[in-house]
């Protein structure tokens, strides 16, 4: 089974997710430093608030390509992660706080369309119109289809191979540096 697909795989990409969500959040509650002169002339240009049709483009793509299921595990997971959270400081609790967080998965959930239309936003506002019926288009045709279908069997072993490339490229910079480290003087 591919990661990220099966029952586990899914709770650790939504932990994941979850746990950069929970991670980021301080960040974001900080207040921004004041506004000066001199930030004017490097501000960035603010970008323009897409159409309606641009918005019903997005969110038919984030279902074609496939983008729209990936975040399935992201609520189930910070909800987890929130009862989780609890459990250092009351372990005798733990069963109790993961029978809290399934039982308020369902009442959540409903609650990922928000996810979908913040990621359909983002989408809307950095393509036109065009872009996203021709992006549309090729989700749609048998060779979009096929990428989205064969995407995370991509990922996978891409990923073992380059896990496999790291592995020997590492190896061969350890010997490198004892070679290195020899020259000067050092066994290591």
């Amino acid at each position: 089974m591919p990661v990220g697909t099966g029952r586990y795989g899914k709770r650790l990409l939504g932990a994941g997710i979850g746990a950069l969500v929970l991670a980021t959040t301080p960040a974001l509650a900080q207040q921004p430093a004041p506004f000066t002169m001199s930030q004017a002339a490097t501000a960035p240009a603010k970008v323009a608030e897409p159409t309606a049709a641009q918005l019903k483009l997005a969110n038919e793509l984030l279902t074609a390509n496939g983008e729209a299921a990936s975040f399935d595990a992201l609520i189930p997971g910070i909800i987890e992660q929130a009862a989780a959270s609890f459990v250092q400081a009351n372990p005798d609790l733990i069963r109790d706080l993961r029978d809290v967080a399934k039982q308020l998965v369902p009442e959540y959930e409903k609650r990922r369309a928000e996810i979908i239309q913040i990621l359909a936003r983002t989408y809307a506002q950095q393509f036109s119109e065009a872009e996203l019926t021709e992006l549309l288009t090729f989700y749609r045709s048998p060779v979009g289809k096929k990428l989205v279908e064969r995407r995370q069997q991509l990922l996978d072993d891409g990923l073992r191979g380059i896990q496999a490339w790291s592995a020997k490229f590492s190896k061969e910079m350890e010997t490198r540096v004892r070679d290195e480290m020899k020259k000067r003087g050092f066994t290591i």
